[in-house]
């Protein structure tokens, strides 16, 4: 990956810091950022920068990991989401991310597949598209502090959530827009013993 392409993608993460959500399309997965709510500023843009070392790192591995695989970023925890068509992809996958300075965890949630072509990714945006807008109506949930990722009907959900409650009708929303196999939630709760530590020792 060209310096350019690099410093590209963590503007762009960075400007996601900004109260409007913005999606992030690419590869067989669609992905939008969350707002920072309970999260400060700085650890945002720690987080963008984390993300642009990981997705390098990808891209020097293989130009094929650098599209297929999709990062998201929670306060240092990473989440590895998307379709490889080897097992040893994901490990490859995995040592990138941990490899990255400022990370603090990194689950790997990425699928071993074929491609499946355009037609499986339009689906999954347009999957995608339809639990934002579900998480958007549905009470009780913040949507701009949940990320949604969707990989061959698979719905990933990360972010930060108020409570577990709020957790729960997330997935539940998710799980009931059309054509959605499955829904996975890597979301933490903002007093999770987890989140805690990190910070104590970030």
């Amino acid at each position: 990956m060209t310096p350019l392409r690099a410093m590209t993608g963590l503007a762009a993460a960075i400007a996601l810091t900004g109260c409007a959500p913005a999606a992030l399309v690419g590869g067989g997965a669609a992905l939008t950022a969350s707002a920072v709510g309970e999260r400060s500023m700085l650890a945002s843009v720690d987080d963008a920068a984390i993300k642009a070392g990981v997705q390098q790192r990808l891209g020097n591995r293989s130009g094929e990991l650098f599209r297929d695989v999709f990062v998201t970023v929670v306060e240092g925890s990473v989440v590895l989401t998307g379709s490889v068509p080897r097992a040893e992809d994901r490990v490859a996958a995995t040592e990138a991310a941990w490899a990255t300075p400022g990370v603090e965890s990194v689950e790997d949630a990425l699928e071993v597949a074929q491609d499946s072509g355009t037609r499986a990714y339009l689906a999954d945006v347009a999957i995608s598209n339809d639990v934002r807008y579900a998480l958007m109506r549905a009470d009780g949930v913040r949507s701009l502090n949940f990320s949604v990722t969707t990989v061959d009907k698979v719905v990933h959900l990360t972010g930060l959530a108020r409570t577990k409650g709020e957790i729960a009708r997330a997935v539940e929303q998710a799980r009931r827009v059309g054509g959605v196999r499955k829904v996975v939630s890597h979301v933490l709760t903002i007093d999770d013993p987890r989140r805690k530590q990190r910070l104590a020792t970030g």
